[in-house]
């Protein structure tokens, strides 16, 4: 039989446990609270301009046309139903979340991609901007059996 025994410091005790509370509450202060806050960290969401816009969508790998194709206003619903819950999920796979701007009025940017992958036409992408800000996008096909996804693809 093996015994092990150790004399504990009060002083040194108090000590650990005071690191490691600091290091639990300088993780939470720091960590992003959600997918928006890290997006805001690596992408500049400033969607003021066409140029803005554009340069949001490089950002992402899209080569655009510099003026849109279409500018719509829209109002995203005060309730989700299932398809907007599972278009909502493309925009937190991107690093936005259209929750916050339920019941809002955005405009809704239309440009024209002109390099995506194996379709050389066909494929937009819509900006949804809310005070010079965006706070959603997608890309998708306008061809009948198309696709719609985030900037950022699965």
């Amino acid at each position: 039989m093996f015994i092990w025994s150790v004399k504990l410091n009060r002083n040194l005790l108090w000590g650990v446990c005071a690191v490691v509370c600091l290091s639990i509450g300088a993780v939470a202060v720091f960590t992003p609270k959600n997918s928006e806050d890290v997006l805001k960290n690596a992408v500049d969401t400033s969607a003021k301009t066409t140029e803005e816009q554009v340069a949001l969508l490089q950002s992402f790998g899209y080569e655009a046309d510099p003026e849109p194709m279409l500018i719509e206003e829209i109002i995203i619903p005060s309730e989700f139903d299932e398809n907007y819950e599972t278009y909502n999920n493309y925009q937190k796979l991107s690093g936005f979340d259209l929750s916050k701007y339920k019941g809002r009025r955005v405009k809704k940017y239309t440009y024209q991609v002109n390099n995506y992958p194996d379709q050389p036409e066909g494929i937009v992408a819509n900006l949804l901007v809310y005070n010079g800000k965006a706070v959603g996008g997608d890309i998708s096909s306008t061809a009948l059996d198309g696709f719609t996804h985030g900037l950022i693809k699965e």
